[in-house]
């Protein structure tokens, strides 16, 4: 060997080794920890995933180091075991993977010892609702459990209700970050990724070169921002549910058309709010971060993205506008009759009114939500998929430490300001779960208790401290019953409205055997069966005129209505395909000379016979039919209806399903809501619900409660007697 060689074979050699002190010093340094993981892998459909068999150690604002290891499945923790009875699978975002909290003290694991059974820890950071339900789905297909924890984190989720991780993040060298980060092109080389995923020195080098600039942690738009706060449209779920479970998940046209102009008006929001600042000013159209590896190397939160208190500020803002939006803007009006927008803004505001009033008014709903969330669809659509898995739903509302005591602005070095308002995204959530049947806690009170200490230093996550709190508030909601399934607003696919009386009477008749015999008119219009029947000829020992029949239902839906007055009686029921219906008509042996005042006892003689409906595949075969000795003494007669003053006949009415009960003592509104105008609905006891399609109460059922009048019947999402 030359000289020459054998000074450049030392210089290099002297430069390695250089080298590898450098990186063991670094190493020591950071204890082997980066302040972020650096454990992902690109995820076509679901943006990232966490890569099988990765390890690393993870420490940030000088909080304790912890281990991190990936198993197979792609989640943390070691290899998961064999499915067991009543296996709880948790999905979530970094609050529920753990960041900051070793394996033994996630919520996954201290709700494995709170309650004995094996929980799986899903959870992914970076992720959101629409990755939440792809978890679900794939986990209940893959795990079957028995119980599925959704863990809301109220630092990003209600953000990301309409975007989903492929269009929020991006892996770089296995960093996950912030799409607008992330270079347009990466250049190649062998040992890249391992170099800048795990190089404490060349993490160092780019920690020196890009310090953070003015306005980091503001935010980026991929983010969100207020906008996706305030809008109160659920995701429509097209085609999920299950056998049973299958409803159409819309909100009424009304409600449509409220959604409409509330958005409209939060597009016009700075005419009339002067205080607003915009989601620019809050750094959302944010610095140049393009081609900059900030998410990799600033040690802002575990989780890169925007400041906590940004995020609170956002989050008062969205809460002020869902309370105050229309008021201010009818205001504004009122005060700037003649300024540009004014008439914009007014016509929004009228339809909103307009569209409320309908709301209220509608004669085939359910009394409007007075609550509903941005993540409603989500919670529906967890729902019907656990549903169609035979597992539930147990939805977890988890809040900003911010929000649970005023004490973590500190950590921050930022003023203490209210966060009351903010709430209401969290308690609306647990109330739209509770309302279609799922579990729901908002464990805020539970951290508050956990306080001081359930939280990181300098950062959002949970301490051992906060995620033992969580859990245990879980396992108290998994101890309690589950709430009843509320039935959504609007009508399952193959219903109608209940038809007016002047739509039966000019509806196309049908040809029902006996019908001609009895007097009787039978007419049907969409799946609703009018049934008329008169009073027969009189004559010398016959039938005398105006004795119209009686009616006793000796089995039918609980979703129908009559009236029986001197000219005829009057049903409608609805014809529900597999369900069979019994109801008896009675006329009265009335001798010459009788009275036909309705106080001669319809059973005590005369003619009777059983109006039928059977079901062949798809076909009803409707038919009068002879009285069995069983018939004779099965069945309920129908409530009496009152008559107004001034009336000597009305409609058909159902006086049976909360209206008599509420209108006792006002024959007029009795009547109204019997005819389910829906203008005076009933007001339902409690274990009922005003649902069908007039509204009237039907009582809630399961396979523990089963029904005693009635089938138990699903109706929007709910179990009724119908």
């Amino acid at each position: 060997m030359t000289t020459r060689a054998r000074w450049t074979a030392i210089a290099g050699g002297s430069a390695l080794a250089a080298l590898v002190g450098a990186e063991l010093a670094f190493r020591h340094a950071d204890d082997g920890a980066f302040p972020h993981l650096n454990v992902y892998e690109a995820d076509g459909a679901l943006g990232t995933r966490l890569r099988p068999g990765a390890s690393q150690r993870v420490s940030f604002h000088g909080n304790p180091v912890t281990d991190v290891r990936i198993n197979a499945a792609g989640f943390r923790g070691g290899e998961w075991p064999a499915h067991t009875e009543g296996e709880v699978v948790m999905v979530g975002d970094s609050q529920v993977f753990g960041l900051g909290v070793e394996e033994r003290e996630t919520i996954a694991a201290q709700l494995a010892r709170e309650t004995g059974r094996s929980v799986i820890n899903a959870g992914v950071p970076t992720y959101g609702p629409d990755e939440y339900l792809a978890v679900i789905t794939r986990l209940l297909s893959e795990r079957k459990p028995a119980t599925v924890v959704l863990v809301v984190n109220a630092s990003n989720d209600f953000f990301e209700v309409e975007t989903p991780n492929t269009e929020r993040h991006r892996v770089w060298d296995g960093w996950a970050v912030r799409k607008e980060t992330m270079p347009d092109e990466v250049t190649s080389f062998p040992g890249r990724e391992w170099l800048f995923r795990e190089s404490h020195l060349v993490f160092a080098l780019r920690r020196a070169l890009y310090a953070p600039p003015e306005g980091a942690g503001g935010g980026l738009p991929s983010e969100g921002g207020v906008a996706d706060l305030v809008s109160l449209a659920p995701t429509v779920v097209a085609g999920d549910g299950v056998a049973g479970l299958k409803v159409s998940v819309a909100v009424t046209q009304a409600a449509q058309g409220r959604l409409r102009a509330f958005e409209g008006l939060f597009r016009q929001r700075e005419r009339f709010l002067p205080d607003w600042n915009r989601d620019d000013d809050l750094a959302l159209q944010a610095f140049d971060q393009h081609n900059r590896p900030g998410d990799i190397v600033y040690e802002r939160d575990a989780e890169s993205g925007r400041s906590v208190p940004v995020t609170a500020e956002l989050l008062r803002k969205a809460a002020t506008v869902r309370t105050t939006l229309v008021d201010r803007a009818r205001l504004w009006v009122a005060e700037h009759p003649d300024a540009a927008g004014a008439a914009e803004v007014s016509a929004l505001v009228a339809d909103y009114v307009k569209a409320e009033a309908e709301a209220a008014g509608l004669a085939t709903q359910v009394e409007a939500p007075d609550v509903e969330s941005s993540l409603s669809g989500m919670v529906l659509a967890a729902r019907y998929r656990c549903a169609a898995s035979g597992a539930e739903l147990l939805v977890v509302a988890l809040p900003l430490d911010v929000q649970v005591s005023a004490e973590e602005w500190k950590k921050y070095g930022a003023e203490p300001v209210d966060m009351t308002a903010t709430r209401a995204l969290l308690t609306d959530l647990v109330t739209v779960s509770q309302r279609v049947g799922v579990r729901a806690v908002d464990v805020t009170a539970a951290l508050a208790a956990a306080e001081p200490g359930a939280f990181l230093d300098g950062d959002l996550h949970m301490t051992a401290r906060g995620t033992e709190a969580v859990a245990k508030a879980i396992a108290s909601t998994l101890a309690e019953p589950a709430p009843l399934a509320q039935p959504l607003a609007g009508l399952p696919v193959g219903r109608s409205r209940l038809p007016s009386p002047d739509e039966v009477e000019f509806a196309p008749e049908i040809t029902v055997a006996g019908s001609t015999r009895n007097r009787c008119s039978t007419r049907r219009l969409r799946e609703w069966l009018y049934v008329k029947c008169v009073g027969l000829a009189s004559g010398f020992g016959e039938w005398r005129e105006g004795s119209s029949p009686s009616l006793r239902v000796l089995d039918a839906p609980l979703e129908r209505a009559w009236a029986q007055d001197r000219e005829s009686t009057r049903l409608l029921m609805p014809l529900l395909p597999g369900r069979e219906a019994r109801v008896a008509f009675a006329w009265p042996r009335l001798e010459l000379g009788a009275v036909a005042d309705g106080d001669s006892p319809p059973w005590a003689g005369g003619r009777r016979e059983v109006l039928a409906v059977r079901w062949q595949g798809e076909e009803a075969q409707i038919r009068f039919e002879p009285v069995t000795p069983e018939d004779r003494a099965a069945g309920n007669a129908p409530n009496a209806a009152c008559l107004p003053d001034g009336r000597t006949s009305l409609p058909w009415v159902n006086l049976d399903r909360g209206c008599g009960s509420t209108y006792a003592d006002d024959c007029g509104a009795a009547l109204n809501c019997g005819l389910g105008s829906g203008q005076q609905p009933p007001v339902c006891p409690e274990g009922e619900a005003a649902a069908g399609s007039s509204g009237w109460c039907y009582r809630y059922c399961s396979e523990a409660a089963p029904c005693g009048e009635g089938v138990c019947t699903p109706w929007q999402g709910a179990q009724l007697c119908m």
